[in-house]
């Protein structure tokens, strides 16, 4: 029997829980004491069993997961079944697991591999996407929390290594397929998930095959409302008579509803060939496309500070209520992904002897995301007046009371339209020599040499087509078109933790596009502003077909890393008591060249019946320019690991090493971006090619009992100090400006002929420590009589902190580390004569997200507590065939973020719950 299941449990037992390490697939090595070599354990059991033996027998501290059979993962999506590891936690897409924090360092801090090759990724920094791979074709994963030198540097938080079936290793003929209807909660649409492998060796097991295919589609709906943050130190309320001064203000909030259809085909293709036992060639390919089409409906509200009639604030001088003249906008967005993923990998593993091994390996991956120039950003809007009411309790904010008629399409004036978007890519060559010598006996007992080279490309592309449309008939001066509206109803939203209007106009955007850049329109504007006929055809004209590759907010980056590493291994006894002593050291040289887009800002002029924005004039029509800047830096990383066996069942573990982490490649590239051009707030941005890597000094010791296979017990404590911090820091900085349209003194305009923008870039400046416990305990209740002896428990907890964290008493730039969180995982289950079941809860507490709004306000942005429960049940109808039921966030947990103090809401996301069922066949 091998199934899984999930069984939810309260984390509070005696000592505090602790981890579990679900295995990578891996023969089971099973554990000391007499049943170790008797009892061979499968199904959910067989995958702890794995894992306790993947972690035992490890020279580093080291977590994993695997399948409990062949194509059947723990979860249905790698990074959910890798946060059941402590110290692990995850960020989420559209209510899938996305990225991957460990350790409280967050996904661009971690090295992730595939069959332990660099991959490419599909977004601008370096943090790895897992929804891009389907669960079922991944055979099992490592996270490796201590360092050795024979592992990719690159990873302060951990090392991931995520490995596909190899047939080889399988042996035979094996043959999986699978399908499952599954139905969204929210959508409440059922969509098709399926997947088959074939995997066979012949000519007497010299010669393998496997291919693997999964194809899974989601209809899903999020249904959120959003705020883009609190200014800090505003006054609201008129400029001559303010109703108050210094307060935080929040910015606007939207309510809608983001319907999306996820498609996802994968694709993976490997042979080998052993012509003679001491050498074995592996060739592998992976395909991977997902698209994620997006709608996004909504309802706008902007408080704008000037324009408050009312207001009530706090004793954190948060504004908790306001009324404000406005417009109510219908806002139309999407959030499209469209990734291609394609990898080719050839290894050589080959031994010389009886001691000596020789691996070379030659990799290329390429990712793709090409929605560049198919996103949009519409509004058109209705004149009202409304108010605002800040969230209680576990709520969202109220926005109500509006004046103008919601749903009267005659009303609709229009507003922004952009079509915009970014192309993502990157291509990466790998070409690695590893070898191996095992000594005959003695204390030294190996050692290991390796050299690679690892070359990167990574570039963005912003795409606006039209570009000039965003905000040429920006101000609601002239109406829309009522047939391009028609009624929208959300329905009961977000269990009523709030007050919003859920009916309110909707419309197509490619619509709005024709009618805003048809001649009829653009007559119709002249005529409305007094302008000569033809000028607003002219402009459309002008900016038709502008240059994607000239955005300001494109670059590109080509990284070049060579390195080289030497890695031993000593062992002997102390008294009775076995040890392994690991020493290495790895040299790393980088080369960087980075290549940026510069605009030159001219002026900011008013924009007719919208006191809110300015427009920007640019230098050389808007064009900016390329700016290209290279540097270079080199790394020396020492790492050593300490195991002894205290006993046959106790290990312990002391490990020390030198990590670095480069930084973000967005981060590098030389420009400056104005960002927001608005008089509450004239943001700008750029990057600096000169930033060093974070380094990382790091202690761990950890102690382990296995006193059988399916039971482990083990504590770790860890420390790290990290420099060259890079932290977004804002600073004002002064840009001349023509002023051509006379603006007056204050909201940004702070002399005749300049501006001064609130300026975010990065910078290494700061040094942290983060310390850390890691606590784990996974049992099976073997030994109590049937059907009693089916039950299990797996529990685990990580607590860690910072002495970085967030200074709520200032507004000045601070310092903190993002990500760091306690997390919590209990799983409870029941596997006996073919029925399984399983129940996991996972809990992360309330962490720093961003130590700087992404949007607007330049303030912080934390993440609430969230927890979910996910269930799983099946059951073995043949010897080969087995029906089975899944469930996922059962209890629809709502994901919210909020600004500085708790009270300032910004999102509350419910992505809804996901149910499945289907059925498994395999030979």
């Amino acid at each position: 029997m091998r199934i899984k299941a999930q069984l939810l449990l309260g984390i509070a037992f005696g000592l505090s829980v602790s981890t579990v390490a679900y295995a990578q697939d891996a023969p089971d090595t099973g554990t000391a004491g007499a049943e170790s070599d008797e009892i061979i354990v499968t199904g959910i059991r067989g995958s702890l069993s794995n894992s306790a033996a993947i972690k035992r027998d490890s020279n580093a501290i080291v977590d994993a997961i695997s399948t409990e059979d062949l194509g059947k993962f723990p979860d249905s999506n790698v990074a959910e079944s890798l946060q059941r590891i402590p110290g692990v936690a995850i960020d989420r897409s559209s209510g899938e697991g996305r990225f991957v924090t460990v350790r409280g360092f967050g996904p661009a801090f971690n090295t992730v591999l595939v069959n332990g090759r660099t991959f490419a990724s599909d977004n601008q920094g370096r943090e790895f996407s897992f929804d891009l791979l389907a669960a079922e074709l991944i055979s099992g994963a490592e996270v490796y929390k201590s360092a050795q030198a024979q592992l990719q540097d690159g990873g302060i938080g951990a090392t991931l290594n995520v490995k596909t079936p190899r047939p080889l290793e399988l042996g035979g003929f094996k043959a999986v397929f699978s399908g499952k209807g599954l139905y969204e909660r929210n959508s409440k649409n059922v969509t098709p998930q399926l997947f088959g492998l074939v995997s066979t060796t012949f000519a007497d097991d010299t010669i393998g095959i496997l291919a693997a295919v999964s194809y899974q589609k989601r209809d899903s709906e999020v249904r959120f409302t959003q705020n883009r943050g609190y200014l800090p130190g505003s006054s609201v309320g008129p400029t001559a008579t303010p109703l108050f001064t210094n307060v935080f203000a929040p910015r606007n909030q939207d309510a809608g509803r983001d319907t999306q259809s996820r498609e996802r085909l994968g694709i993976n293709v490997t042979g080998q060939f052993k012509p003679v036992e001491q050498l074995t060639l592996t060739v592998d390919g992976l395909y991977n496309k997902f698209d994620v089409n997006s709608r996004v409906e909504s309802l706008g509200s902007w408080f704008e500070p000037s324009s408050y009639t009312a207001a009530t604030i706090d004793s954190n001088r948060t504004v908790t209520s306001l009324t404000t003249n406005g417009v109510g906008d219908l806002i139309q967005t999407s959030n499209n992904r469209f990734v291609k993923t394609r990898a080719l990998g050839g290894n050589l593993s080959w031994d010389v002897n009886s001691n000596l091994t020789v691996k070379l390996d030659a990799s290329w991956s390429k990712a793709n995301d090409d929605a560049g120039g198919k996103n949009y950003f519409t509004v058109i809007g209705i004149p009202s007046q409304y108010t605002f009411q800040e969230a209680v309790g576990s709520g969202f904010p109220s926005t109500v009371n509006y004046s103008g008629d919601l749903t009267n399409p005659a009303l609709g004036r229009t507003h922004i339209a952009l079509r915009t978007g970014n192309d993502e890519a990157e291509r990466v060559f790998e070409y690695k020599l590893d070898t191996e010598w095992k000594s005959d006996g003695g204390v030294l007992d190996a050692v290991r040499f390796g050299l690679v080279n690892t070359n990167r490309k990574k570039s963005s592309q912003t795409i606006a087509t039209n570009s000039n449309t965003l905000c040429l008939y920006c101000g609601y001066n002239e109406l829309s078109q009522p047939s391009l509206l028609s009624p929208l109803n959300l329905g009961s939203f977000l269990g009523n933790k709030g007050s919003v209007p859920t009916v309110f106009q909707t419309y197509d955007a490619n619509a709005y596009f024709a009618f805003l850049e048809s001649p009829a329109q653009a007559a119709a504007r002249d005529a409305a502003r007094g302008l000569a006929p033809g000028t607003t055809a002219a402009l459309l004209a002008a900016t038709n077909g502008f240059d994607a590759a000239v955005q300001p907010n494109s670059f590109s980056i080509n990284e070049k890393v060579y390195a080289g590493y030497l890695d031993t291994d000593f062992k002997g006894t102390l008294g009775s008591m076995p040890w392994v002593v690991n020493i290495g050291a790895r040299y790393m040289h980088t080369e960087l060249t980075a290549n940026g887009q510069q605009q030159q800002l001219l002026d900011l002029l008013p924009v007719l019946g919208d006191p809110t924005i300015y427009q920007g004039v640019f230098a050389n029509g808007g064009v900016p320019q390329a700016t290209t800047q290279k540097s270079s830096y080199d790394y020396f990383l020492p790492s050593m690991n300490i195991k002894i066996n205290l006993t046959d069942d106790i290990v312990a573990r002391l490990s020390g090493s030198r990590t670095v982490t480069r930084p973000q490649v967005r981060d590098l590239a030389p420009r400056t971006n104005f960002d927001v051009l608005r008089p509450a707030s004239l943001d700008a941005s750029g990057g600096n090619p000169n930033l060093k890597p974070y380094t990382s000094t790091n202690f761990d010791l950890s102690f382990e009992w296995y006193p059988s296979t399916t039971t482990t017990l083990s504590a770790a404590v860890y420390y790290k100090n990290i420099k060259d911090f890079i932290v977004q820091t804002r600073s004002n900085e002064v840009f001349t400006i023509a002023n051509a349209g006379n603006l007056p003194l204050g909201n940004g305009i702070t002399g005749p002929n300049q501006a001064t923008f609130s300026v975010r870039r990065p910078r290494n400046s700061e040094t942290a420590t983060v310390r850390g416990l890691e606590l784990n305990a996974v049992h099976s209740f073997t030994y109590l009589p049937s059907p009693l002896d089916g039950f299990g428990v797996a529990l685990n907890a990580t607590f860690v902190k910072s002495n970085a964290s967030f200074d709520q008493g200032t507004t000045v730039t601070s310092f903190a580390v993002e990500g760091l969180g306690n997390s919590y995982n209990a799983t409870a289950f029941y596997e006996k004569d073919g029925f399984a079941a399983r129940v996991a809860w996972n809990r992360r507490g309330r962490f720093l997200e961003a130590l700087v709004t992404p949007g607007q306000g330049g303030d912080p942005v934390f993440r609430r507590a969230f927890e979910q429960v996910d269930m799983r049940a099946s059951y073995d109808i043949f010897e080969y065939a087995q029906i089975f039921v899944e469930g996922t966030n059962v209890f629809n947990a709502r994901n919210i973020t909020t600004g500085r103090f708790d009270n300032q809401v910004l999102d509350y996301v419910d992505t809804g719950a996901r149910y499945a069922a289907g059925v498994r066949v395999s030979f």
